[in-house]
């Protein structure tokens, strides 16, 4: 059975390799088979898969990306992690959505789950996407 210190070392390596390197393939070792997204992306399936599609979209949509993680508690089987996310918005912020060229600083709020095995069962998140589109002048305006 993993440490909730240990546990908070893959996710900490999960952030660094996948999100600010680009290393898809850590995401395939640390993530369960069963694995289950409490937040997949708009027309992306609540899976493993699903997940691996949703880094490699993020990657794409902002290639300058980093994550700044500010706090990670572990307790039990569950890592909570508050970080800031942040990137020049040169692909569109979302797809379909055309590109700013601003920069962005997005906070959030992620749970990660594990099993005794130490393998990334679930995830959810709470992302401030109404912040962020704010700063990129993607808001309308408001009346007066």
């Amino acid at each position: 059975m993993t440490t909730p210190q240990e546990n908070a070392a893959t996710v900490r390596e999960l952030i660094q390799r996948v999100l600010n390197e680009g290393d898809i393939g850590f995401a395939e070792k640390t993530l369960s088979e069963g694995y289950i997204e409490r937040n997949p992306m708009p027309g992306g399936t609540a899976d493993k898969a699903g997940a691996i599609a949703m880094f490699t979209m993020m990657r794409q949509q902002t290639p300058d990306m980093h994550i700044d993680i500010e706090d990670v508690i572990a307790s039990g089987n569950k890592v909570a992690v508050r970080s800031t996310l942040k990137g020049t918005d040169t692909e569109g912020f979302m797809p379909g959505m055309t590109a700013t060229g601003k920069p962005f600083a997005m906070g959030a709020i992620d749970v990660f789950t594990f099993d005794v095995a130490g393998m990334n069962t679930e995830h959810y998140g709470v992302y401030d996407i109404m912040g962020t589109m704010g700063q990129l002048g993607l808001l309308p305006r408001a009346p007066g």
